[in-house]
């Protein structure tokens, strides 16, 4: 069991389990892993991330999430943004702004972990911390479902299912995430796979992918990028991952 289990972790974004002290990452990538950071640890994770459509560039600098684990079940989850600068192309010329994202915080719980599968739970709240260009206003909940299925050694699928609440302005919305990863080398991992989300009137439809490589210290560095293709959005992005 333990072995499997082992397996599992190594595929999911690529940590070297052993230099891990069994801590994985939930970046990078949409969807978020099912694998509760480990009692008394705190996960730290951080990127940079470049995106471009036909009138707007964007940049955000930080993504950063800290986890910490409560007991073997459950984690807390702190979303702390991103500092983010956007160049907006319009009809009279061009204008940018910078801010900060709104913030949450959430819980994440495992429901099951067999030896090659893991099923968690995971309740968030967005809270309107951010600058004007860059808050909704509004306190925004959303409760999700994740799961991770090892089908051998080498391949691994993961998939999100998440709901946001409607809240004021702001509509609900459907997030659905499947996603294939495979391992390329002993301390490196890829993955590529789908990700949507659905809103009253606008869906995006991602097409992502990306690799991860573990340090001997622990670090999980990444590389990741996708496409919208309803809206023709694409980003690419950087980052690293490590428990302490």
């Amino acid at each position: 069991m333990k072995k499997n289990l082992s397996v599992i972790l190594l595929l999911f974004f690529g940590f070297n389990l052993v230099q891990a002290q069994n801590y994985s990452p939930d970046r990078p990538g949409i969807a978020n892993g099912s694998f509760i950071t480990p009692e008394g640890m705190l996960g730290f994770e951080a990127g940079l991330q470049f995106s471009n459509t036909d009138l707007n560039k964007q940049f955000d600098v930080g993504q950063l999430v800290l986890r910490y684990g409560i007991n073997e079940k459950l984690e807390f989850r702190a979303l702390l943004g991103s500092f983010t600068t956007v160049d907006q192309e319009l009809l009279g010329g061009s204008t940018s702004y910078t801010g900060i994202q709104d913030m949450g915080v959430g819980f994440k719980y495992n429901l099951y972990r067999g030896e090659a599968s893991s099923l968690s739970a995971l309740a968030e709240v967005s809270l309107p911390f951010g600058t004007e260009e860059f808050t909704s206003d509004e306190t925004v909940p959303s409760i999700g479902v994740l799961a991770d299925h090892a089908l051998n050694e080498s391949l691994s699928i993961s998939s999100n299912l998440g709901y946001s609440f409607s809240v004021g302005n702001v509509d609900d919305s459907w997030l659905f995430t499947l996603t294939p990863g495979f391992m390329i080398s002993d301390n490196m991992n890829g993955y590529f796979g789908y990700a949507g989300n659905y809103y009253g009137n606008f869906e995006q439809h991602w097409v992502e992918g990306g690799v991860t490589y573990g340090l001997e210290s622990g670090t999980q560095l990444d590389l990741n990028f996708g496409y919208d293709t309803e809206n023709e959005i694409a980003f690419i992005g950087i980052g690293f991952a490590r428990g302490y």
